[in-house]
């Protein structure tokens, strides 16, 4: 293990001994923020203080960081924004130090409650041995089968440190975390929130619809991910159907479909060509100590996965395949280069939901041909635990309720991003067949976070005014889209 790694185990391990009980559970305890708040923001910090499994009554107390940004507004709404970003195992209070830019402040409070088990919670379900892992399989030194034993190897050697220092692996699931969601509301003294996901977290924001919906007065979900899908089974598909859409996109484009003709042929020689020889890119991995980067053909269909999140990447997407495809690599090395390093996850968190909530519903031979060079994309791994990894991590499966459809009369605005690779507009639409008050946006040339910009900020705006009337989306239908005539020119300088 590099010192860095020793490092951050040491410090997961100095925040895995919450205190002792003193009080009775949920309570909330206000404290200073851990970053400067400077006048007129006003930013209240704290934390949540829960029982660390809710199906046991003798489960010790776990502390999960809440900030609450005040309302610009003299006469705020009385039902804030609660707002949780994908995952699982992305933190929701990284980076939340002001509320400059955020346009919900100026008529209502917007909150953020770390998930059990997140970066900054205490017990955080880190796993630095996971994350190494990822670093090595981005970089190409491991991959197919023996990167499947060396994910398990870590997993098995994360959860029996976390074990040992008295976790609860069981505890960390998306109905806990919507029950502390709610538990924030009620200690808070909120009447009903309006609850915002992306995500992953739109399946958490369901679940808590389901649960507790007296405390809901509406739900925006951004990318969605229905309880009932099995991610892991499609994770090829959905890469397909987004490259597929650059594909025909550029076809139809008249300058970029006569610059560049035959994309996908163009695509399947490029990526069978680095399967063969590893292309020539020149790129060194900082994490390894500057050891080469072996680029094959998941690796150039990873960077090009990546640049599909990126709305300003996309219409050039047929001319970096292109280029790399006739040997010139020059704008697909720093599409790689990003995807070097460790992964960013808390991969405790992250198995423990993913194993307890997806795995046991899916089919293990349909996850298994996601992973299949034939299907393409270099044998790329786009799912987020295997059944051996689940195997390992070894949780309790979760009810089958929590596979089923939300059913609710909440009114719910829905936006799909056109060109998102992990969760496809079909899934947004699904939704629809059982949320009744529910209005549907589909974002032109947008990705995964598709409200992320000015036109759905101004729909979420409208909409949080008047959850019972569909938003205005009049700026969604002027867009344009995707310009892929923008491939048939030279890049930027």
């Amino acid at each position: 293990m590099t010192p860095s790694l020793v490092t951050l185990a040491t410090w997961t391990l100095l925040a895995l001994a919450p205190p002792a009980p003193t009080a009775a559970l949920p309570r909330f305890e206000p404290s200073e923020c851990p970053f400067p708040v400077e006048p007129p923001e006003r930013i209240e910090c704290g934390m949540l203080v829960v029982p660390e499994n809710r199906s046991k009554p003798d489960s010790r107390e776990i502390r999960l960081p809440v900030r609450r940004l005040r309302s610009r507004s003299q006469t705020p709404a009385p039902d804030p924004v609660l707002f949780m970003p994908g995952g699982p195992g992305v933190s929701a209070v990284d980076g939340v130090r002001t509320g400059r830019g955020n346009p919900v402040l100026d008529e209502r409070d917007f909150i953020v409650i770390e998930p059990r088990g997140g970066r900054h919670a205490q017990p955080a379900l880190e796993c630095p041995e996971i994350n190494a892992h990822k670093a090595d399989v981005a970089a190409g030194r491991i991959r197919g089968d023996k990167a499947l034993q060396a994910m398990t190897r870590a997993a098995e050697r994360c959860r029996q440190t976390l074990t040992a220092a008295g976790v609860d692996l069981d505890g960390y699931t998306t109905e806990a975390t919507a029950d502390d969601i709610d538990d924030l509301r009620r200690v808070l003294g909120i009447s009903q929130l309006n609850l915002s996901g992306l995500s992953y977290s739109t399946r958490l924001m369901l679940t808590l619809v389901r649960r507790h919906p007296e405390g809901v007065r509406s739900v925006v979900l951004d990318s969605v991910m229905p309880p009932e899908v099995g991610y892991d089974e499609v994770a090829s598909h959905n890469v397909w159907r987004a490259l597929n859409a650059v594909f025909d996109g550029c076809a139809i484009d008249a300058e970029c479909g006569k610059a560049y003709p035959d994309l996908p042929g163009r695509f399947a020689r490029l990526v069978a060509a680095a399967d063969r020889k590893p292309l020539p890119l020149g790129l060194k991995d900082a994490t390894s100590g500057g050891a080469p980067v072996e680029v094959r053909g998941a690796q150039v269909v990873d960077a090009l996965y990546g640049a599909l999140h990126d709305p300003r990447r996309i219409p050039h997407l047929p001319r970096v395949i292109a280029k790399a495809a006739a040997g010139d690599y020059s704008e697909l090395r720093p599409l790689v280069e990003a995807n070097l390093g460790p992964s960013p996850f808390t991969w405790g968190l992250r198995l423990s939901v993913w194993c307890s909530e997806e795995t046991p519903f899916e089919d293990p031979a349909r996850i298994a041909a996601q992973r299949s060079p034939a299907r393409g994309l270099g044998g790329l791994d786009g799912g987020t635990a295997a059944l051996e990894t689940c195997r390992a991590w070894n949780v309790a499966p979760a009810p089958a309720a929590m596979n089923a459809p939300v059913k609710s009369d909440v009114p719910a605005l829905v936006f799909a991003g056109e060109f998102d690779p992990d969760t496809p507009p079909d899934w947004g639409r699904q939704v629809l067949e059982t949320l009744p008050n529910a209005s549907y946006v589909e974002m032109r040339g947008k990705s995964h976070g598709a409200s992320f910009n000015r036109c759905g900020g101004g729909m979420v705006l409208a909409f949080l005014r008047n959850p019972s009337t569909p938003p205005p989306a009049d700026c969604s239908l002027r867009e344009r889209g995707a310009d892929f005539g923008l491939a048939a020119s030279p890049p930027a300088p």
